[in-house]
């Protein structure tokens, strides 16, 4: 039985969720209305004003799955598209942990394993009834409410999103269907991109994802070669 806790006001949700995994052992998914201190990916700051859907929770994983992030992606991806149908065909799967609607962000995810005790940590964050900034991030970003034209339940979609994830996640294992899914749907796939990886910025075509998760491309003398780490600045067509 899973621990559900909601906060006004958090520095973050992952923070607060491992504070609260030392001492509850039980499965735990923890919210916030807004966050001062969202953990992004690298260094980047989650910004998470009031209205959006930040929250963090956990699932039993007996390995690390390299591709363990589009995993999620494909769960989010499908429940959005499922729950609201003026969004299909308008969202992306952006590599490695975006959800992207009429090209701009509408959600990012972040994932860790903890090997010691055999468990993902997710958090997620999600642009719902929020105002958005729009020069925010590098491609700009999008609220649900903006793409739909009305609000929705974000108490309603977090526990929708947690049990989606819980009920595939027989899929982990065969990533096939997955990897699948996220590369029909793929943010960029057959753009040329200006790309980061290992503090170096390359051009390359984005041609899919491969076997293991990582982003294959195509560099400009033909060299194809998969990128395990990084990420997209932007396109150049």
């Amino acid at each position: 039985m899973r621990n559900y806790f909601y906060y006004d006001k958090l520095d973050s949700t992952m923070s607060e969720y491992q504070r609260l995994k030392e001492i509850n052992p039980a499965p735990l998914a923890v919210c916030a209305k807004t966050q001062n201190d969202g953990i992004g990916r690298g260094d980047h700051v989650w910004v998470s004003p009031e209205g959006g859907l930040w929250f963090t929770f956990d699932m039993v994983g007996d390995k690390s799955i390299p591709s363990f992030a589009l995993y999620a992606g494909y769960c989010l991806h499908h429940t959005l598209e499922t729950l609201f149908h003026p969004l299909v065909g308008r969202l992306k799967i952006k590599w490695t942990n975006d959800i992207i609607c009429d090209g701009r962000k509408l959600g990012g995810i972040l994932c860790r394993y903890q090997q010691s005790k055999q468990i993902y940590t997710i958090g997620m964050g999600i642009n719902t009834n929020n105002e958005i900034d729009p020069n925010l991030g590098k491609f700009g970003a999008i609220s649900l409410k903006d793409a739909l034209g009305f609000s929705i339940s974000n108490r309603s979609l977090w526990h929708c999103i947690i049990h989606s994830i819980e009920g595939y996640s027989w899929e982990v294992t065969d990533g096939l269907s997955y990897l699948t899914y996220c590369n029909d749907n793929l943010f960029g796939r057959g753009k040329w991109a200006k790309l980061e990886t290992g503090g170096l910025h390359i051009k390359a075509e984005i041609m899919g994802i491969d076997s293991s998760g990582a982003l294959l491309i195509r560099k400009e003398m033909g060299e194809y070669i998969s990128m395990h780490t990084g990420s997209i600045i932007e396109f150049l067509d």
